[in-house]
């Protein structure tokens, strides 16, 4: 293979031309799918299949025709120390962003980009909206060698060429966690199916909501005859119907882990973290150790039962991209967190320090919201009911256990360098980030706060926030002042 010298222009493979035709008619069928479906169901709308077969023949080449000339107008090259990506026939478009300031370098491969070799290079800089660079197809090699030079940050003339040519020893990659088809399955049983049960009902609702705009009449006398059925079923068919809704939740959430986590590997080389992971979509996320604002660890009642935690490595992004940029690595036993912690944090100090626990008021305020604020709401449709009484008897009760759970696992340790703030209810999860990377803090008091001299601090960072809520108000203001000062006086660089 010859040098490619990326001072030059360069474009994508080849095999571009095949994703972009394949992108540009999943992004037709979006566009048109209602109309689309009319046609196939309603087939006499149109007889003449002689002018059907015409406008599918110029849309076919519609389609081929912009394929070739985006491919043909999309190069990139790296010139006085920044990254350009030129684009587009009829609107072109310019962007540029230096290599220095480039925050994150990853790699993704969906089911087409499988079959044709070729990966996705995403490019993206922190709190910069909109500056996100995405090439869709790369020869693996050559997305690998310009992956580590763009992460390198050099400013000179970058060369991508195979690997191990010059012979140079390179540190291997370290394997910390890899999962197992039992791994996929406990976490895929640890899931949150209520979550997921809900996330099915309101994706089954937006799909019939938008049937009900085409076929009205027919979505009308469907529905009328589903809440008749409903309404005159026994409660064994309720149950039935409702064990039902939890089996399907359970193996939807299975499904959904085996896709995203298949072939899991959490990775790490010289200061950095690699995450590869998928099936249908692959993913390849490099995580430096500088560029982690802070580290999430999560556990749950059945993820306790298994021994395992779920981690999330939260990086400083852009606004737009702060989902698509946590990085997660599930089915992490305590070797492996402590192991995480270590590199990232140093030795462990905070595990000494007093835990400081939200005041007791947090539960009240929790009690009120959660329990007794949705009842009063609800009092006035429901009140000649007598199922009612019976319900909000328990939804009282089961409130306040809720909010107790909260108030018991709501506490913060802190040192001269760290912070580790607990919160949770169900589920235990905890944050953690060192000092000099807090980027404001807010100081928040509400005036029934003031009357029992509480406050509550919110920490930000370039990934997020955290809050501690509900203590003692000269321990806050101690606290702030403490923080402020921190931030003012750190020399550390924050990414």
């Amino acid at each position: 293979m010859n040098k490619i010298d990326l001072t030059k222009p360069t474009r994508q493979s080849v095999k571009g031309l095949v994703f972009i035709f394949v992108q540009s008619i999943r992004q037709a069928l979006r566009m048109f799918w209602a109309f689309i479906a009319i046609l196939v169901i309603q087939r006499n709308i149109f007889d003449n299949k002689f002018i059907i077969g015409i406008v599918l023949l110029v849309v076919l080449v519609l389609l081929i025709t912009h394929s070739v000339f985006y491919y043909l107008n999309f190069f990139f090259y790296v010139k006085d120390g920044n990254f350009i990506l030129k684009k587009g026939y009829l609107r072109k478009k310019i962007m540029t962003i230096p290599l220095d300031r480039i925050q994150s370098v990853n790699t993704k491969q969906n089911l087409v980009q499988q079959l044709l070799n070729v990966v996705t290079l995403e490019i993206d800089t922190a709190g910069t909206v909109g500056k996100e660079l995405k090439i869709h197809a790369l020869e693996k090699l050559f997305a690998t060698e310009l992956q580590d030079q763009i992460r390198s940050g050099k400013k000179k003339k970058m060369v991508a060429e195979p690997a191990g040519k010059h012979g140079l020893i390179e540190v291997p990659e370290e394997i910390i966690l890899k999962l197992t088809p039992l791994d996929l399955l406990k976490i895929g049983i640890s899931q949150n199916h209520l979550r997921t049960g809900l996330i099915i009902v309101a994706f089954g609702f937006q799909i019939f909501q938008q049937i009900q705009d085409m076929f009205k009449e027919k979505a009308d006398e469907y529905s009328n005859e589903f809440v008749g059925f409903i309404s005159n079923s026994n409660w064994a068919l309720i149950t039935f119907l409702i064990a039902f809704f939890l089996i399907i939740s359970i193996l939807f959430s299975l499904f959904r882990t085996t896709f995203k986590y298949f072939d899991f590997k959490l990775l790490k080389k010289e200061g950095t973290y690699r995450v590869e992971s998928g099936l249908i979509n692959k993913r390849n996320v490099v995580i430096p150790h500088n560029k982690v604002q802070e580290l999430n660890w999560e556990t749950g009642p059945i993820k306790k039962q298994f021994g395992i935690y779920n981690i999330v490595f939260k990086q400083a992004v852009s606004g737009q991209n702060r989902r698509q940029q946590l990085v997660d690595a599930p089915g992490c036993l305590s070797k492996h967190l402590e192991l995480l912690k270590t590199d990232l944090f140093g030795e462990d100090q905070l595990s000494s320090t007093p835990k400081i626990y939200s005041n007791s008021y947090y539960f009240r305020r929790l009690w009120i919201l959660y329990g007794w604020l949705p009842m009063i709401l609800a009092a006035p449709f429901f009140y000649s009911e007598w199922l009612f009484y019976g319900g909000a008897f328990f939804w009282i009760i089961a409130s306040a256990v809720y909010s107790y759970l909260i108030l018991k696992k709501h506490y913060f340790r802190m040192d001269n360098d760290q912070i580790r703030i607990s919160s949770g209810a169900i589920s235990h999860e905890w944050k953690q980030m060192e000092l000099y990377k807090i980027q404001s803090v807010e100081f928040r008091q509400t005036i029934f706060q003031k009357q029992r001299s509480l406050a509550s601090l919110h920490l930000m960072n370039a990934s997020g926030s955290m809050t501690i809520p509900y203590i003692n108000e000269s321990m806050a203001k101690e606290i702030y002042n403490y923080l402020l000062y921190h931030t003012e006086i750190a020399e550390k660089e924050w990414m």
